[in-house]
């Protein structure tokens, strides 16, 4: 069989698969195109759709100049980190286990896919690479698609957003309970939260929790209080932190000065003491709805994260509130409080509480949820979502069951099952 040459496309971000639903890896000429059409109906200004069309091209002149050839699309992750090059590594290699490749020539829109080059080169010969560039018609309008495209890399976005948004967010906290331009402070510490939002990706993730939240809530379920009640526990728990600062202030021992100093370590104490308790309340009801959306849906797995949630803001609680009443005894703004040996006790007591409640909930989780659900024949994927085979024993006594592959038998703990499906479990 004579060898053929695989025109290989890389896309590492994966634009494919998060903005086409296109799963890699993408083989032949119409696959191919048709996923071009289906990424550039969903965003024509992505690069990565003339990539493949430059793969095609290239495909068409090997088979043209009478060579065996095929054009292949390979996707990697959207963070893309290891991640990435872990997906297309695997993929590149399950591609040359046929064993019928001479070569590759690789097609990439720029330097970001060229990255993987060094992963490819070390596996299989590179007879050329190709760098499809798209012409703009305006050196105008290219400066400003360029800067546009640069500002989305989260690298670029987070030194030009995200350490600018520090400084400013910084300075308005610091004087933001002075009495001295507290309207400008007020203004530059708004800025500088957006800023660091926007900088860090965090205003996506809050925009798609939202989004999530929204499509997931409905008045007519029984958890819709508790949201109802966690919202206006939110506000009224700002309305306390900042109440509390004058009720701190009167509540000074008589003849005490407080140093110039400690004023605003005196305010942020009084603000954190008469904010968390409803605070995490707030949070508290917030995730007790979530528990009971998830157990509406079904989708017990999700249970444990927002359980885990619940006790790691007991824990948080337990600490902010010593701190604040610490903060007030070292500042002279109260006559007793706790010392530096009832912080300790303090964070102790919160890691204790940390790790019992985890033991309890992943003990309720793997007795109510895992081991009533794992039964014989399903089959075990790893966290990629690979297949690793299929369980053919359970020892509940010893608490494992074992998996088959290839004739060999596995043990894997109840306690490595990270959720379970109507036909597969995913350990980890």
């Amino acid at each position: 069989m004579k060898k053929k040459t695989i025109v290989l496309c890389v896309d590492r971000d994966d634009d494919y698969g998060k903005k086409a639903g296109v799963k890699s890896p993408i083989k032949g000429e119409k696959a191919n195109l048709a996923a071009a059409q289906a990424l550039a109906l969903k965003d024509p200004s992505e690069s990565d759709i003339n990539a493949v069309y430059g793969a095609v091209k290239a495909y068409r002149q090997l088979k043209k100049d009478g060579d065996a050839a095929e054009v292949v699309t390979i996707c990697g992750h959207r963070d893309r980190d290891h991640k990435a090059d872990k997906a297309i590594v695997k993929q590149v290699e399950n591609i040359l286990k046929k064993g019928d490749v001479k070569g590759i020539v690789l097609v990439s829109d720029g330097a970001d896919d060229e990255q993987v080059l060094p992963l490819i080169q070390s596996r299989v010969k590179v007879l050329g690479v190709r760098t499809i560039i798209v012409k703009q018609a305006k050196e105008l309008e290219k400066s400003y698609y360029v800067i546009k495209e640069v500002l989305r890399d989260p690298h670029f976005a987070r030194l030009v957003f995200g350490l600018p948004g520090i400084a400013l967010a910084l300075y308005g906290a610091v004087h933001l309970l002075g009495i001295q331009q507290i309207s400008l402070n007020v203004f530059l510490a708004l800025i500088g939260v957006y800023l660091i939002l926007k900088g860090f990706g965090i205003e996506d993730a809050l925009v798609g929790a939202f989004n999530t939240f929204r499509k997931t809530t409905s008045i007519e379920r029984a958890s819709f209080p508790l949201y109802i009640g966690s919202m206006l526990l939110s506000l009224l728990s700002l309305w306390a932190g900042f109440d509390n600062i004058s009720f701190v202030w009167d509540s000074v021992p008589a003849g005490v000065i407080i140093k110039p100093g400690y004023i605003n370590i005196v305010n942020i104490a009084g603000f954190l003491l008469g904010f968390i308790g409803l605070a995490v309340l707030a949070a508290i009801l917030f995730l007790a709805g979530r528990i009971g959306d998830m157990y509406y849906k079904r989708e017990y797995y999700r249970i444990r994260k927002y359980a885990r949630s619940i006790v790691s803001m007991i824990a948080l609680f337990v600490i902010a509130d010593v701190v604040g009443r610490f903060l007030l005894f070292w500042t002279d703004a109260v006559a007793t409080g706790p010392t530096f040996a009832d912080l300790f006790v303090a964070v102790g007591t919160s890691f204790m509480i940390t790790l019992v409640g985890f033991l309890v909930i992943k003990y309720i989780y793997i007795t109510k949820y895992v081991k009533p659900r794992v039964r014989k024949g399903i089959a075990i994927k790893d966290t990629d979502g690979e297949d690793i085979g299929k369980i053919s024993y359970i020892d509940y006594k010893s608490n494992y069951f074992y998996y088959t592959k290839g004739g060999e038998k596995t043990p894997v703990s109840f306690n490595k099952v990270l959720l379970v499906r109507d036909n597969s479990a995913v350990i980890a």
